[in-house]
């Protein structure tokens, strides 16, 4: 290993004299990315990278998931970091509103993204056989005393009682019905079953006769569409040639990131452009002091509802009252900068801590999935870097909060 870094920084030494020679310099840069999925790239060696502890959990309100992030450099050159965001959002098309249809769902259909979803049900409930329901699907016909489509199960309870005065039998009963699409898998049903005949005092439930009037399946009608946003152009190079087009990190890209498998191409995501990079400015989304729970942009741009929210570190500071050691979110370019250089073997404090998910959150998230994809570039410590159009390409306005975030760090650089 010490010897391949060795060549990797002789060959390196080699090419930046080779850049001073044409008159120009590549600057030494970085970037890194998370991809945190709930049911949600260092310097080219390696050396900064995204550090995390990330504690995935379902999405269910009034609950929280540990997501601590911090960047560490374990190079030999001081960096400058960022941060920013990618978000996709998987979601019911309407919002976890459910249809009924005429006909079931079948596994083999292979659906698209904009297919109709089944509305999964707990059939194990009325199978398992402690549940005291039994299996009469046999003994149901429908209305035309027709056997019931293949797949479709009842299961019922009920008995017959004699009233000792009258002579009059009184009948109790209950029952559910479902399909199975595959085995152990259930799709919910409205339907209409009552007793024909049989239910006589003495006699099992499962001798007696039915008929099934009713028989509707339940959908998500139209699937998941996803939303994707972009919250900062990347300024260094894309993962993929749709990546790049569309100056993001991860999205327009497909592949395997710390172990996360993900498709974010325009085919994968269903879409047909991939969203221009757009900085967060809403208050409810920009933290400005320490420890602020703030909106993320997906949910409450397909949802409207800002359930998913991000608690930020006790290091944050506006762009007004500029301190080092600190995070900065720049609301013109949509990143969080740490205000002083990265130097080897450091580690910045922790931009976010929890990723909260809060009681707004209703029917319209059903079996939706959120990915934050954490996105992180370094670029060499240098005044050079920041403004190079090869670095960061910082050329902000006077008063501007680009303008007082390169100036800031312009104090701290190296010469």
């Amino acid at each position: 290993m010490k010897k391949n870094k060795k060549k990797k920084l002789v060959a390196a030494a080699c090419l930046a004299l080779l850049a001073a020679a044409a008159g120009t310099f590549a600057w030494i840069n970085s970037q890194d990315q998370r991809i945190n999925r709930v049911k949600t790239a260092a310097i080219k060696d390696g050396s900064v990278s995204v550090e995390e502890n990330w504690n995935p959990k379902p999405i269910v309100p009034g609950t929280d998931a540990t997501k601590e992030v911090a960047v560490t450099n374990s190079g030999n050159t001081p960096v400058f970091v960022r941060v920013s965001y990618e978000e996709v959002l998987k979601h019911l098309t309407e919002k976890g509103a459910v249809t009924n249809r005429s006909t079931s769902w079948k596994v083999n259909e292979k659906p698209t993204l904009s297919d109709d979803i089944p509305v999964e049900y707990d059939g194990e409930k009325y199978t398992d056989n402690g549940s005291g329901y039994v299996d009469v699907t046999t003994k149901v016909k429908d209305s035309a005393a027709a056997a019931l489509p293949t797949g479709v199960k009842v299961y019922a309870k009920g008995s017959v009682t004699k009233d000792p005065v009258t002579g009059d039998e009184n009948t109790t009963f209950s029952y559910s019905a479902f399909f199975e699409y595959a085995t152990g898998k259930y799709q919910a049903m409205e339907s209409e079953v009552s007793v024909a005949n049989g239910n006589t005092v003495g006699a099992k439930i499962e001798d007696w006769n039915f008929v099934m009037s009713k028989a509707e399946y339940l959908v998500y009608k139209g699937g998941y569409s996803n939303t994707a946003t972009n919250w900062a152009a990347s300024s260094l190079e894309g993962a993929s040639t749709e990546a790049t087009a569309a100056k993001a990190s991860l999205l327009g890209s497909a592949g395997k990131k710390y172990d996360v498998d993900y498709n974010y191409t325009l085919a994968g995501l269903g879409l047909s452009t991939l969203p221009a990079p757009t900085p967060a400015t809403a208050a409810d989304q920009v933290p400005v002091a320490n420890a602020e729970k703030k909106g993320v942009q997906a949910d409450k741009a397909a949802l409207g509802v800002s359930g998913i929210k991000v608690e930020y570190g006790a290091d944050m500071i506006t762009t007004a009252a500029l301190a080092k050691d600190k995070w900065a979110y720049n609301k013109e370019d949509g990143y969080f900068y740490f205000t002083s250089p990265v130097v080897s073997g450091a580690t910045t404090p922790q931009l976010l801590k929890k990723l909260i998910f809060t009681n707004d959150i209703g029917t319209e998230y059903t079996n939706a999935t959120y990915d934050l994809i954490v996105k992180m570039e370094a670029i060499q410590a240098t005044k050079e870097a920041l403004t190079d159009s090869t670095g960061w390409n910082l050329n902000g306005v006077d008063d501007s909060e680009t303008k007082k975030i390169t100036t800031y760090l312009d104090g701290q650089a190296a010469s």
